[in-house]
């Protein structure tokens, strides 16, 4: 049911101070996407301190999990933009129509994974490098996690939804509350009841069921400005078609990030399984950074969406440039906790080599201010449903650039270029993205919005007109 209330909240997208808008979509997502990155990071500590075929079990599966993930995400990012954009146009029935699409493929993708990976595990395992003593201990994990991917899915996604209707607290509230409870049940199934890694995909699984059903319970209780209609969950393939046309440039960009981890892992793993076991930290400790960077962008992508559909494009242009101040402000405070404090960093995680893994952290640390703006302003292109453009600027890191550049790296300056590829692969993606975005700001003609520097906006602006 439709109320009054929530699509009031939705026109406020395109009449709030942007400030106060961010603030207001993109906290509760910071939040939450901080603290749900736990899932992970968290059996990682926990199961690090089994000892070092467990942890290397947890860091060999993670490639794996960010592919199932990536299916999930790219739903969300697509449903969540094309949402926004028809209610900014005032299109409701279209929103609905979108909304109970997107439910129905958050439950067909879940069952897709299960149904394709759950008799394929071996092998898949085998293709991610999985072998030896960590083999067993992969597949024991992975296969509770592979059974209930639904679950992932549907909190993932809906989350997404409630979000674009200009709802953002009580996705996060959720997703805190399911943080809190993987972190509280992990020691019990891991430790107290004595079943090691498989106790971490429990907590897990217990987790993730528990979102699913207060989503289901906010739902029901009408609380958001959806109809639900049984017609609608009928996936219609043009609704279909425009929500992977945005989506799937995270869907590729997770993937390449999926891909270019397992690539990494099998060249980390040729240095020893101590090499593994930093490199595999040290991408967990990026996840955390780029955490909160997700959750800016999942808060902005419906005010980006909102306003280019209402065709305020000054608006549009004042949100992405105030974001991006945001995401620098928080890379460079990440970056220094790299420079100055990596060894308190890598100890964390039980068995790891803290003086390798603080060297390779300090290096990898030179790119988290590229990483953080990148993923930002590459945000602008999927809330304003440029998905050609957002796609080849997501692919750009991971495939175009991550993939070549650890093989040639590692091959000039053995394991130590596993930590150079990180700050070389951002740096180049930053500047596409940049140069991409002044190049479709002009031809929209939206203002740039900055203070500083004065004299670039007006150069541009000035070249504009000529």
């Amino acid at each position: 049911m439709q109320s009054g209330d929530s699509r009031e909240r939705a026109m406020r997208m395109g009449k709030d101070s942007v400030w106060s808008l961010i603030a207001k979509f993109s906290t509760p997502a910071i939040i939450s996407m901080t603290v749900g990155s736990t899932y992970n990071i968290v059996d990682q500590i926990f199961v690090g301190h089994l000892g070092e075929d467990p942890l290397s079990a947890l860091i060999i599966v993670f490639p794996l999990m960010i592919l199932f993930m990536a299916l999930s995400v790219g739903t969300a990012i697509g449903s969540s933009s094309l949402i926004a954009r028809r209610l900014g146009a005032g299109d409701h029935e279209g929103a609905d129509r979108v909304t109970c699409t997107t439910i129905t493929l958050t439950l067909i993708i879940g069952a897709l994974i299960t149904a394709i990976c759950l008799p394929n595990l071996d092998t898949i395992l085998g293709w991610i490098g999985a072998k030896g003593a960590m083999l067993p201990l992969a597949k024991e994990y992975m296969y509770i996690l592979i059974i209930f991917a639904f679950l992932n899915t549907f909190t993932l996604v809906t989350g997404g939804i409630v979000r674009a209707q200009g709802a953002p607290t009580f996705p996060s509230v959720v997703l805190i509350i399911l943080a809190l409870t993987n972190i509280a049940l992990d020691p019990v199934f891991i430790y107290a009841l004595d079943m090691g890694v498989a106790g971490a995909a429990v907590a897990t699984v217990i987790a993730r069921g528990l979102g699913m059903v207060l989503f289901i319970a906010y739902f029901a209780m009408g609380k958001t400005s959806f109809s639900f209609k049984l017609k609608y969950f009928v996936p219609d393939l043009r609704t279909v078609f425009e929500i992977y046309r945005i989506g799937l440039a995270s869907i590729v960009r997770m993937s390449g990030t999926s891909i270019a981890m397992a690539v990494s892992n099998t060249l980390a793993l040729g240095f020893g399984p101590n090499t593994l076991n930093v490199f595999g930290v040290i991408m967990r400790s990026f996840s955390v950074v780029i955490m909160p960077i997700v959750g800016l962008t999942q808060g902005t992508l419906p005010l980006i969406g909102y306003n280019f559909g209402a065709k305020k494009l000054e608006r549009v242009g004042e949100v992405v440039v105030k974001s991006a101040k945001v995401a620098l402000v928080w890379g460079v405070i990440c970056a220094l906790i790299a420079f100055i404090i990596p060894e308190q960093v890598m100890s964390i995680f039980g068995s790891v080599d803290v003086s390798l893994g603080a060297y390779g952290l300090r290096i990898a640390g030179i790119g988290i201010i590229a990483l953080t703006l990148q993923i930002t302003l590459t945000n602008f292109f999927q809330g304003i449903g440029k998905g050609v453009a957002s796609l080849l600027l997501t692919a750009t890191p991971d495939i175009l650039l991550w993939i070549p550049g650890v093989f040639i790296l590692t091959w000039l300056f053995a394991d130590t270029g596993l930590w150079m590829v990180f700050p070389v692969v951002d740096t180049i993606a930053i500047t596409i993205t940049i140069a991409w975005l002044v190049i479709t700001y002009r031809r929209l003609g939206i203002g740039f919005h900055l203070r500083y520097p004065r004299k670039l906006a007006s150069a541009i602006e000035s070249a504009e007109r000529e």
